[in-house]
């Protein structure tokens, strides 16, 4: 179960470096994107952490019956995504700029977490 700490903590970090360069870059143009790219990402992170704790301890359960992560917690997270992305709207209520960029945040670590499922980086290389 290695394997499944490595690509959370991977995915996480990449996803915390990519938020916080794109706020400072995006801060430089609008100051309403850049804080709900912010609050996206970082909620979007926080989401992805703790789904990936609640799976891996499912993973790792000694017997052999059927789990999965209860539909209360799928709830949370939607609230948790509502949340952001009504916030980031109310910032800038005359343009879509606010909660188009709390989704963009949002989607971030899903990106970390496709580009480490295509490159590998997070797989330990073979010794030969």
């Amino acid at each position: 179960m290695e394997t499944l700490r490595r690509f959370r903590l991977l995915a996480v970090r990449i996803s915390v470096a990519v938020t916080f360069v794109a706020a400072i870059v995006a801060y430089r143009f609008d100051a309403v994107v850049a804080k709900a790219l912010l609050m996206g990402g970082v909620a979007g992170t926080l989401v992805f952490w703790v789904t990936a704790v609640r799976l891996e301890k499912l993973a790792t359960r000694g017997d052999r019956a059927v789990y999965s992560v209860p539909p209360t917690w799928r709830l949370l997270e939607l609230a948790v995504y509502a949340l952001v992305i009504m916030r980031a709207h109310y910032m800038a209520p005359d343009s879509v700029r606010g909660w188009l960029s709390a989704v963009v945040g949002l989607f971030i670590v899903r990106g970390a977490a496709v580009v480490l499922g295509l490159t590998g980086w997070d797989l330990k290389a073979e010794k030969k």
